[in-house]
């Protein structure tokens, strides 16, 4: 049989305390921003795109769809997976409905994306991208023209 001192247990749970506490500290460490790079890049590639435009994007992304960000907790733990090249596996062991609204979270992220920036619009993949903001259409084809009123016509209502 082993015998282990008390010393040695108290090694470990020592170096168990300190790993925790230096995981949550380099969690706590992620901003909304390293997130959102993270998701992008795994699905688009590497970016180019400056950290004040990716800060835009990031701040307009939350304004709009409030409810679609992750919460802080569940942010951090994403932000970690991402970090660590773990999201795919981890997702599924999630527990209750929490990997659906990550899904539902990086549908709208890479839809408002395109919507939000000139990713599309670029003439090469090595020109930054640039916020844009919200347009009233992205759609290059359609035709917008004000309506005409009764009243231009020469109507009378």
């Amino acid at each position: 049989m082993i015998a282990v001192s008390r010393r040695v247990v108290l090694g470990l749970l020592g170096g168990g305390v300190a790993s925790i506490g230096l995981a949550y500290v380099s969690v706590r460490s992620f901003a909304h921003e390293d997130l959102v790079r993270m998701i992008l890049e795994r699905h688009l590639g590497p970016l180019t795109m400056a950290e004040n435009e990716l800060r835009s994007f990031t701040q307009e992304f939350r304004a709009q769809r409030p409810t679609t960000f992750p919460t802080e907790n569940l942010a951090d733990v994403s932000a970690l997976l991402e970090k660590l090249g773990l999201a795919s596996a981890a997702r599924p062991i999630l527990p209750g409905d929490r990997a659906q609204r990550l899904e539902h979270f990086e549908r709208w992220l890479l839809a408002d994306f395109h919507l939000l920036t000139d990713y599309a619009w670029r003439q090469s993949p090595g020109d930054p991208i640039r916020f844009t903001g919200p347009q009233p259409c992205a759609n290059p084809f359609a035709i917008i023209e004000q309506p005409i009123s009764p009243a231009g016509l020469g109507f009378e209502g």
